[in-house]
């Protein structure tokens, strides 16, 4: 197993997870991706990375909050969280973590998430 794999199986051991995805932020292409594959996941990667450009943009060129570094989008059921692993807004890396919304807590997956995140790309 690549450390890329053992990395996004690190996350996958999050409770609730259900599916780890890396994408290219500029193509929205993914990278690698471990655990369940939802279907149109790969659409569904290049909406997300579309996201997090906008996100981005919309803050301006002069944000003084800095730049984008995690998104949560929360549902019924689940929770997408997205973690941004570069600092410029149309190249680099995100994650994308599918999580099970009556099997976690938010918060704590997000910091579990933000906690993993640094090994992805080493």
């Amino acid at each position: 197993m690549s450390g890329l794999s053992e990395s996004l199986h690190r996350i996958l051991e999050i409770d609730g997870a259900r599916t780890v995805t890396l994408v290219d932020v500029g193509t929205g292409m993914i990278v690698d991706s471990v655990g369940e594959e939802p279907a149109g996941l790969p659409a569904a990667a290049a909406s997300l990375a579309d996201e997090a450009r906008m996100a981005s943009a919309a803050a301006g060129p002069e944000r003084s909050g800095g730049d984008l570094e995690e998104m949560l989008v929360v549902t019924p059921d689940r929770v997408h969280l997205l973690k941004v692993l570069s600092r410029t807004q149309d190249e680099g890396f995100m994650l994308f973590v599918d999580v099970d919304r009556a099997r976690t807590n938010a918060a704590l997956a997000a910091m579990r998430v933000a906690q993993f995140a640094p090994a992805v790309l080493r």
